[in-house]
């Protein structure tokens, strides 16, 4: 059935994740004969783009050509407002983010579905907002697959190498990416806001390069292409993506939950070497079949149907504003709460020798084999002896991290591993179990792996005597070979 779809975004201007997401339903609905209306404060060239096609883009609601059926928004405000603009549409609300305010779920009656884009946002929903799994439905970002053509067969070696993000700019994890490419002696060039060199068109642009550094969206259009693709954006570094781990990647949108390693040159240039052609292809084949922009049109007209089909009492505007009020003030409530749990102690000074020593840690679940460069949990107990409250907070805060060694002569393989929270904070004469994320070398042998902790800008634990560390031995095996990049020697 043909539908009025209001869509709602904060900005429509700079093309950045949600607004080319906005884009692209836009003109997927408008070609799937439905008739979407797009509403957002900040217009600029996106929104001219979708003018000239004929889609009706206001930045006052009292403009809109028509009363919607449905309000799709994307983010808390703009959701709300025109909700309230059109008392008789009904509303789906889409999360894009985990962490955003701007993400957080409206809970007005008239909000039928919730949609996260990957199970990251889905847990956002669910667990920490108390929606209904009933009420919510899963969509993964998608690519317009006739935009973003295949390339011709990558090269058997890299040429040319691209960092596609909005946020890189020097002085962050540019930097480091940079640094990784001039040891493999790989070209890079940046595309993005933040380094002065937006694209209006991407999907041109990546043909011209083999191996992209991005994250969602961007990475999806990467891989499209044909590009051998390592997640990497602000939030952390992630892994090559390969055709065994690209289903389950995309479950978690190529994104935040996938991102848990440190900007390091020396674990970049290890992705960059398992650059693999065939692999790539793989994955771009994957892409181009289950991620199209069909299937997620699709998708979305089945969650408005159910929206349309679903009988919404009538409710007068004053208590659904009533309503909405007092979701939203329970909401800061439960907010206020969780930040005291998790937030005390404000600040986390450092630790006195006496103090390290009596911080207790023990390894109580560990694997004897792992694969090669694949990350895995290691389950360790912590006892806080002392009479400091431990947590991950400034200004020293308190880690997870780990060294590899070698089982005969205990040689340092690897100084200094990723970091995991010590999340919630520990506090005296209390005993937890934590998850401690380990990601093992990518030279198979058999290794020692010690588990400590360290307080950030100033000392490892294990370096203190009785300080808290524990070791197991692990097997790491063989997990495939691919392009082979020059190490620093």
């Amino acid at each position: 059935m043909i539908r009025r779809i209001l869509i709602t975004n904060s900005v429509l201007a700079e093309r950045s994740g949600t607004v080319t997401v906005v884009r692209d339903l836009v003109f997927g609905l408008q070609a799937a004969g439905h008739s979407p209306m797009v509403y957002s404060p900040e217009t600029g060239d996106v929104a001219e783009e979708m003018h000239a096609r004929g889609v009706p883009v206001v930045s006052d609601l009292a403009r809109v050509p028509a009363p919607p059926d449905i309000v799709h928004g994307n983010q808390h405000v703009e959701m709300v407002e025109a909700l309230l603009q059109f008392p008789q549409a009904r509303g789906v609300f889409v999360c894009h983010h985990r962490t955003d305010p701007m993400a957080a779920p409206p809970r007005m009656s008239r909000i039928r579905r919730y949609v996260a884009v990957d199970h990251n946002c889905l847990e956002r929903l669910i667990e920490e907002h108390g929606l209904s799994r009933e009420a919510c439905r899963v969509i993964y970002n998608s690519v317009d697959t006739d935009r973003f053509v295949a390339r011709e067969p990558l090269p058997p070696r890299p040429r040319r190498a691209v960092l596609f993000s909005n946020y890189a700019r020097p002085g962050t994890f540019l930097d480091a990416v940079q640094h990784a490419c001039a040891l493999a002696g790989l070209p890079l060039d940046v595309i993005g806001s933040g380094s002065g060199n937006p694209s209006a068109a991407p999907e041109i642009a990546l043909g011209q390069y083999d191996l992209a550094f991005a994250k969602a969206r961007c990475a999806i259009e990467a891989m499209a292409v044909g590009l051998a693709v390592v997640l990497c954006d602000e939030m952390g570094l992630g892994p090559m993506v390969t055709a065994g781990e690209v289903a389950n990647l995309r479950t978690w949108n190529f994104g935040m939950r996938v991102l848990r390693d440190p900007h390091d040159p020396d674990a970049i240039l290890k992705r960059i070497a398992r650059y693999d052609p065939a692999d790539a292809a793989e994955v771009s084949r994957y892409i181009r079949r289950d991620a199209t922009l069909s299937f997620s049109v699709q998708a979305y007209a089945r969650v408005y149907d159910e929206v349309m089909e679903e009988p919404v009492a009538a409710m007068p505007a004053t208590r659904e504003i009533e309503e909405y009020v007092r979701a939203t003030a329970t909401r800061m409530h439960e907010l206020d709460k969780e930040l005291r749990h998790y937030r005390r102690p404000y600040r986390m000074e450092p630790l006195s020798d006496d103090a390290c020593a009596s911080v207790k840690l023990q390894i109580v679940e560990c694997p004897d084999e792992v694969r090669a460069g694949h990350a895995f949990i290691a389950q360790v107990q912590v006892k806080n002896a002392g009479w400091e409250r431990l947590g991950t907070f400034p200004p020293y805060p308190i880690n997870f991290s780990y060294r590899w060694l070698e089982v005969g002569d205990g040689k340092v393989v690897i100084e200094e591993g990723s970091r995991t929270m010590l999340a919630p904070a520990l506090p005296p004469g209390e005993t937890a179990v934590f998850q401690v994320r380990v990601v093992p070398p990518d030279q198979p042998d058999k290794y020692r792996l010690r588990v400590t902790i360290v307080q950030e800008l100033l000392r490892w634990l294990d370096s203190v005597a009785g300080g808290a560390s524990d070791e197991a031995v692990v097997q790491v095996v063989p997990s495939g070979g691919g392009f082979q990049a020059h190490m620093r020697p």
